[in-house]
Order: C-alpha cells, then sequence, then structure tokens
C-alpha cells in the first residue's frame, strides 16, 4: 500500500463546500478517530468524489470486512489504515478492495454519500448506478 499524496487530495479544496455524511461510515470513521487521533470525518467533509467514495469503500470493508479484506487488514493497525484511507490514491485503493470498481469514473459518482449498506460495495457498479 503506497501512499499518492498529490491524488485527490483528502484536504478540503478552498472553495469546496463541506458535504457531511452519515451512518455507518460516519460511526465507523468517529470509531477509527477514537482508536487513532486521527481526524477522518473532516478531511472527508470537503474532499473530492473520488476521494470520499474509495474512502467510503474502505470504511465499509473496515467496517464489515470480508475474508479477503481481512486478509488485507490482517497486519495493519487501525492508525496505519486510517493514514493510507486519507493518503492513498483513490483509484488504487478501490482496486485493492474491490475487483469491479476501480475506473475513476465510476468511483466518482459512488463519491457523493456513502451506501446504505457497506455490503452494497461488493456488487457489481452497474447494478448500483441504475
Amino acid at each position: 500500500m503506497q501512499s499518492d499524496p498529490t491524488a485527490n487530495s483528502a484536504a478540503p479544496a478552498a472553495a469546496s463546500s463541506p458535504r457531511p455524511f452519515a451512518g455507518w461510515a460516519l460511526r465507523t470513521a468517529l470509531l477509527l478517530e477514537g482508536q487513532t487521533g486521527v481526524k477522518l470525518v473532516e478531511p472527508l467533509l470537503g474532499a473530492g468524489n473520488q476521494r470520499r467514495a474509495a474512502a467510503f469503500m474502505a470504511l465499509a470493508a473496515w467496517h464489515a470486512p470480508s475474508e479477503r479484506h481481512a486478509e488485507i487488514f490482517s497486519d495493519l493497525k487501525p492508525a496505519e489504515f486510517a493514514g493510507w484511507l486519507l493518503e492513498e490514491d483513490p483509484a488504487e485503493m478501490a482496486e485493492l478492495l474491490s475487483e469491479r470498481c476501480h475506473d475513476p469514473q465510476t468511483l466518482a459518482r459512488l463519491g457523493e454519500q456513502p451506501l446504505s449498506d457497506p455490503a452494497d460495495y461488493w456488487i457489481p457498479p452497474g447494478a448500483l448506478l441504475h
């Protein structure tokens, strides 16, 4: 898991207005913040759609990991995961987490709000966007 600090940063853009999110994604982000001291919610409020979508996907995998995700995260401490969530290239995050949804345009369409159920991230992307 390598970082690319220039790719669709989690830092809020000056002209970007905050976009709140709720539900399982907010609860998971707040739980990670409490465990690690790494601020996740604030940076994601102003992040671009690709960053938000990849972060929501990563939070879904952390919140309710499949066997594959549990293996990916097995040696990762919560603070390392939180840093990765904010710094990794969004397309690379999505490619690691989902074999189906890593095209940047599809990813950006998923970034407005988290899906209602974390398991929905593992459904083929065409089914999610109809």
